[in-house]
């Protein structure tokens, strides 16, 4: 079963406790914990939704190209032109992780292709 199902179930468990209970802290509680349970139940929905989160750091440049390629990610290298160019124009949708590399440390940014487009730009 997903979590996102889970969460729900046990927040609906939660609210029939909150409903049956005679304790006015016993339901005090059982309130506080259905609203916690739907929101672990939306936050997992959209979790899903979006797909699996970017890895903190790659550990090779060739982890990065992969990975991008895979999940349909736009990948641009620090110190390049179109780096600095949709860091402008993404902002906090631009994603940026570490990638070690044969030569030491750099960063590498990850754009979803659709918001590439959105921004008006090309595949690299």
């Amino acid at each position: 079963m997903h979590p996102a199902e889970t969460y729900r179930r046990r927040a609906q468990r939660a609210k029939r406790f909150f409903e049956n209970a005679r304790n006015p802290e016993a339901k005090r509680l059982a309130g506080i914990a259905a609203q916690r349970w739907r929101e672990l139940a939306e936050l997992a929905q959209r979790q899903e939704t979006e797909g699996p989160p970017i890895p903190i750091r790659f550990r090779a440049a060739s982890e990065a190209v992969h990975y991008a390629r895979d999940h349909k990610f736009a990948l641009y290298w620090k110190g390049t032109h179109a780096f600095a160019k949709r860091q402008r124009e993404l902002g906090d949708r631009f994603v940026v992780r570490p990638v070690f590399t044969r030569k030491g440390a750099t960063h590498v940014a990850l754009v979803p292709l659709d918001e590439q487009e959105k921004a008006g730009g090309k595949e690299p």
